[in-house]
């Protein structure tokens, strides 16, 4: 017959409690007390976190402008590129009669 012995709990904190950098300062944050000596609690946020609670990002402002300026470069890229393999193949297409007219041949291109 085994017996098991109860595992001794650890006293003081118990970390499985949210903390107030969770709770209050959505994870992006930490709290400290307020500038002044008051009882309340502020977030002093984490880089590239701002407002209260540490909720807005500081370039969630910049993110649709910023979309739309690389799928633009893209597009603009991507367009330039149709542009020139049309001028290369208009270029090879006048080569290809000119070559024909100089050597004699009657060839429909």
């Amino acid at each position: 017959m085994t017996t098991s012995f109860p595992v001794p709990q650890p006293r003081g904190i118990d970390f499985s409690l949210p903390t107030c950098r969770e709770t209050r300062c959505n994870d992006h944050g930490t709290c400290m007390s307020q500038p002044g000596g008051g009882t309340g609690l502020v977030c002093s946020c984490d880089l590239g976190y701002q407002g209260e609670f540490c909720e807005d990002t500081v370039n969630g402002a910049l993110s649709l402008p910023l979309t739309l300026s690389v799928l633009a470069v893209i597009f603009g890229v991507i367009l330039v590129a149709f542009f020139i393999a049309k001028m290369r193949q208009k270029q090879k297409k006048r080569n290809r009669k000119h070559q024909a007219a100089k050597q004699g041949y009657n060839i429909a291109v």
